[in-house]
């Protein structure tokens, strides 16, 4: 499945008026959410993202302006770096020289410092995404009662649990499979 998402800008006169928005948003070519921002889980971003090395604030800030739901994925970089020995990490580029800065533009990783296992969560901050290192099936989220977890069918096979922030619920479910991703790595 390919999804392709569009943010566009202007009063709702102007968003009516233009023929190429009407195009793209015929419900013939399929469904089509929008996102208006007075209804963006959005709260004043904090003057440092949690966890996050100075090399990558202003990454991973523009990022988030971009986001679904900064505040969401601030909350929950605040949560989980407060647990014990968790670090917030960019991505070491392939073929990168030695000592070149880690890229924060993907993704981050939240590791537990020491552990064998690398990290326990790859997150997401222009999609406010977190992908959790459980290979739990569909059925097991759901004896957890998380209801806005979902089952990732590609990539590497012990990241396959995802939940996309979008509201207190979405957080609650994050938080509570990253304690147990966290738990066992």
């Amino acid at each position: 499945m390919k999804l392709t998402v569009f943010q566009f800008e202007g009063t709702p006169e102007e968003l009516d008026a233009s023929q190429v928005l009407n195009e793209l948003t015929n419900p013939h070519r399929g469904s089509v959410t929008v996102i208006s921002p007075a209804l963006r889980v959005d709260s004043a971003l904090p003057a440092r993202i949690p966890g996050v090395a100075d090399e990558g604030q202003e990454t991973v800030r523009r990022l988030l302006s971009r986001s679904p739901a900064p505040g969401l994925f601030v909350r929950f970089l605040q949560e989980a770096t407060g647990w014990d020995n968790v670090g917030v990490y960019g991505i070491k580029r392939k073929n990168a020289a030695p000592g070149s800065p880690l890229d924060y533009g993907r993704y981050l990783r939240l590791r537990k410092q020491g552990s064998q296992w690398g990290g326990f969560a790859y997150v997401y901050a222009e999609s406010s995404s977190i992908n959790l290192r459980l290979s739990h099936t569909a059925a097991e989220l759901q004896q957890l009662c998380m209801t806005t977890a979902r089952i990732l069918t590609t990539g590497h096979p012990a990241y396959r649990v995802s939940v996309d922030l979008t509201d207190e619920t979405s957080l609650a479910d994050a938080l509570r499979l990253a304690e147990l991703a966290y738990n066992a790595t």
